[in-house]
């Protein structure tokens, strides 16, 4: 039986902030959530879609740039937000979540939740690790991650992270 909820880590850790994803991942993992299962989906795009079958609820976690947002700040999209075209969840592949999540929604396998908690990136260089600014506000994002899951009703305490 497969957790009624997946958080998702999108992104590659080889271009600095594009790895806030995963990394942000790693840090729910850590809270061993009920209900939650949490899975690293580096760049795998369409490659996705056998993890979100059978999902009541989907949390993605990435990189995001839209408009005039500024590096670090933080951007919760729900729904339909997470395909529009204004807004975009940022992975160095091209084929990436929003078409996997239409994939999903055309085989009936769509999670009737879908909720991107993102950050704006400060860097995209080549290079593992975040970059300072990212790094400072990566619990932000994890602390957004979880009062989302908190609304679904996961008991989430909070331990650090």
């Amino acid at each position: 039986m497969r957790a009624p909820i997946l958080v998702l880590g999108i992104g590659n850790e080889l271009f600095t902030d594009e790895g806030l994803g995963p990394s942000a991942a790693r840090r729910v993992e850590a809270l061993s959530l009920p209900g939650v299962e949490v899975r690293d989906g580096a760049t795998l795009g369409l490659a996705l879609l056998p993890e979100l079958a059978d999902r009541a609820a989907l949390l993605i976690l990435d990189a995001v740039v839209a408009g005039a947002a500024a590096p670090g700040d933080i951007l919760v999209l729900d729904g339909d937000e997470v395909r529009r075209p204004t807004t975009r969840l940022l992975s160095a592949h091209q084929i990436g979540i929003g078409e996997a999540l239409a994939t999903a929604e055309f085989a009936g396998q769509r999670p009737a939740r879908v909720t991107a908690v993102g950050m704006v990136p400060d860097s995209l260089e080549t290079g593992y690790g975040l970059s300072p600014l990212i790094e400072r506000r990566l619990p932000i994002l994890v602390a957004t991650a979880l009062a989302t899951l908190a609304s679904w009703g996961v008991p989430v305490e909070s331990k650090g992270f």
